[in-house]
């Protein structure tokens, strides 16, 4: 008896020792952040007749995001982030205010990252929620997909507006990276694959006829990050196999998107940065869907074809960071254009952007940034509308850990 009780004491110590050998290695950093927003939105409205009209509308937004970062050992690394909508952040009301008699919850919550990363150094593998930045084309590829704004703004449209970063700038995805070089010029390849329709192949009927065709849609962002001293480009092709598929006929169509990315820093205090992203789409082979519409699947026969649609989009966007006093000034200007080729004069869209803000760090950990944005329509000819013009002020206040 005596001996098996020194057994177990010598177990639960070796199990002891290798804990704290684990945990001496295990490096583990909370993160957060909570900024709060003052805004004034100042739109005017301006038809083919002449006639305009002016609305303000002024608004509170708030966001935040909590974070862990730990790191196993040289190779092996977690990340995990949780959050409301940080990138658009959420309007304050009565009710988000979580009041006794007007009680909801704070259910915007989202999960921003939740990734494990391998790296051995000849390659890295990530998967999870990932981290993933966009170089000209996730901007159109989120427009496309979510077939625009308001109901009228359709295919790439508006993707000056909304960045990549309103996505919270990550995936769900496995991503795959090898380096070519590590010298004086490093370059690196990179692909990223996640799935935007999961769909599921159906039993023929009878069982012994051909297999029906039903793939899902696998988005692939292939990148090839090229750095030299204080120049960066990145280079990026982003696909949307079977974007489009008709079950019926068992055929599809394929979205591709093109872009690059650029970023050059002068000095300590000055940058500046280019992009530009180009992306197309059409129904021509599935003939299922709409331009403007979500539906990207459907069955139909040869004499019930949606009609044809061809969507292109055009992204150009230039910016640039300076150190100024106590803070640094940013600036940003993007041109983007959304059409649908089978009926132009009815659907050309052209949007500009403009961002201008001062980051003043009052503290370490705390921000005040004034910040002015513009956002420019201009309508196709065809409509009764000739262009809408936004003003939007915000103060904004953040801090962080």
């Amino acid at each position: 008896m005596r001996f098996w009780k020194k057994y177990v004491v010598m177990v639960i110590a070796a199990v002891m020792i290798l804990v704290i050998q684990a945990l001496a290695e295990l490096e583990i950093k909370p993160y957060g952040a909570v900024q709060y927003r003052l805004r004034e939105n100042i739109t005017t409205r301006t038809d083919t007749a002449g006639n305009s009209a002016t609305v303000m509308d002024y608004s509170h937004r708030y966001c935040w995001r909590l974070g862990l970062r730990a790191k196993i050992d040289d190779k092996l690394s977690l990340q995990f982030q949780i959050g409301n909508d940080w990138g658009a952040s959420d309007n304050v009301t009565w009710a988000a205010n979580n009041g006794l008699r007007a009680r909801v919850g704070h259910q915007n919550l989202y999960l921003h990252l939740a990734s494990v990363k391998w790296n051995p150094g000849y390659m890295f593998v990530e998967a999870g929620v990932v981290p993933l930045i966009s170089n000209g084309t996730l901007e159109l590829l989120e427009a496309s997909l979510n077939s625009g704004n308001e109901g009228k703004h359709s295919g790439y449209g508006q993707s000056a507006f909304n960045g990549w970063g309103d996505m919270n700038n990550s995936l769900i995805g496995l991503r795959l990276g090898v380096p070519i070089l590590k010298e004086d010029v490093k370059i690196s390849a990179e692909l990223l694959q996640s799935v935007i329709d999961a769909r599921e192949q159906p039993f023929p009927s009878p069982l012994d006829g051909d297999a029906i065709s039903n793939p899902p849609s696998i988005l692939m962002v292939f990148t090839v990050p090229i750095e030299a001293g204080a120049f960066r480009i990145t280079p990026e092709l982003t696909t949307v196999l079977n974007r489009n598929f008709n079950v019926g006929t068992g055929k599809g169509d394929h979205e591709i998107l093109f872009g690059a990315a650029a970023s050059y820093k002068i000095n300590d205090g000055v940058s500046v940065n280019l992009n530009v992203g180009y992306g197309m789409v059409n129904n021509e082979k599935s003939r299922v869907g709409a331009y403007g519409s979500s539906v990207r699947t459907d069955t139909l026969d040869a004499d019930n074809l949606a009609p044809i649609y061809k969507s292109n989009g055009l992204l150009v966007g230039v910016g640039g960071s300076i150190k100024v006093g106590p803070g640094i000034i940013q600036t940003a200007a993007n041109y983007n254009t959304a059409v649908n080729t089978v009926a132009q004069e009815s659907t050309n869209f052209d949007y500009f952007y403009t961002d201008l803000r001062y980051t003043i760090k009052v503290h370490k950990n705390f921000t005040v940034t004034p910040r002015y944005r513009t956002y420019f329509t201009m309508y196709p000819d065809t409509n009764v509308r000739d262009n809408d013009f936004r003003h939007r002020f915000e103060l904004i206040i953040e801090g962080l850990f």
